[in-house]
């Protein structure tokens, strides 16, 4: 949501972690109800603590996938909640947020391993309602937030509900293809959960890269890899086909669904990234369980290792 303003308005310079504008680039001033791009003229709505920087062409754009991933959302019982990722065991996704825990808590290991204990700046990409933003936040990183979905109960306006201080976590109604973010102020970027929707995953690593400091760090979790296309492609028609027949209609995807295990070191290396896998299992391991997958659901299942990439110059 943008508009134009005339020359001259605006006020002092948007604080950390330098907001720019999503058309020209130019770094965004703020004043009492949102950010202005002294460039252009150009004003962006700050609604609910979320700043509205995405571009209005690529928000038509996303709006059908859009609506279609917060009614199957909604439908499906997913909402912000206090003390995620950690849930009872009678809760209706109690093993996805057991997964993300474990995930979470062993990528801040290894973040830490390699970037020292801190405060780092982060970005979480795609972050949803900001259940990782908010922990991060109690661990003494500085972090801003970015999603296309601002859903109340569900997407970046959620995180108000999560975060004590809303105001301590910048957030933005954001592409993670053209991050609307000064070049090399992040030392960590987290892509949790979204890598796998992006419509170029090259693309979105390498505009990660730009925000990112050199010999700083982009982490994904929760995207599932399979060493077969055809398992991926599979999964994701017959999640398709299920949304058609419960909602009426299929919506155009976000992204491919998947990553392709053989197709990692050139996505990450391409991009300006040293990849490295953790959470992979052993080869015998893997075939036995590829065995066991097949017999009983005819092809392979996801996995769902933790990759971190490092920024090589």
């Amino acid at each position: 949501m943008s508009e134009t303003l005339p020359a001259g308005a605006g006020g002092d310079a948007a604080a950390w972690p330098g907001w720019c504008c999503s058309y020209c680039a130019a770094p965004l001033q703020g004043d009492a109800h949102g950010l202005v791009c002294a460039r252009e003229g150009r004003w962006f709505a700050t609604q609910n603590g979320v700043h509205r920087l995405l571009t209005q062409e690529r928000r038509r754009e996303l709006q059908p996938a859009l609506e279609a991933y917060q009614r199957a959302r909604r439908d499906e019982g997913w909402r912000a909640e206090r003390g995620l990722p950690d849930v009872p065991p009678g809760h209706p996704h109690a093993a996805v947020w057991r997964r993300r825990a474990r995930q979470f808590a062993r990528a801040c290991a290894l973040a830490e391993e390699r970037l020292g204990r801190g405060p780092w700046r982060v970005l979480d990409v795609g972050a949803g309602c900001g259940w990782a933003s908010t922990r991060l936040l109690e661990a003494g990183h500085r972090v801003a937030a970015v999603d296309v979905n601002l859903d109340d109960e569900d997407g970046l306006v959620a995180a108000n509900a999560l975060v004590d201080d809303p105001a301590g976590l910048p957030r933005a109604e954001a592409d993670m293809e053209a991050l609307p973010l000064e070049p090399s102020g992040m030392d960590l970027v987290l892509a949790a959960g979204v890598l796998h929707h992006a419509a170029h995953p090259a693309r979105t690593l390498v505009e990660i890269r730009r925000v990112t400091r050199r010999r700083g760090l982009v982490v994904v979790l929760d995207s599932p890899v399979y060493r077969s296309a055809a398992d991926g492609e599979r999964t994701v028609a017959e999640g398709e086909e299920e949304r058609t027949r419960r909602y009426g209609f299929t919506a155009p995807p976000f992204g491919p669904g998947y990553l392709l295990w053989a197709e990692l070191p050139a996505l990450f290396e391409g991009a300006g990234w040293k990849l490295e896998v953790h959470g992979w299992p052993g080869r015998v391991r893997e075939t036995l369980r590829d065995l066991v997958e097949r017999a009983r659901a005819g092809r392979s299942a996801a996995r769902f290792p933790i990759l971190i990439g490092r920024r090589d110059g």
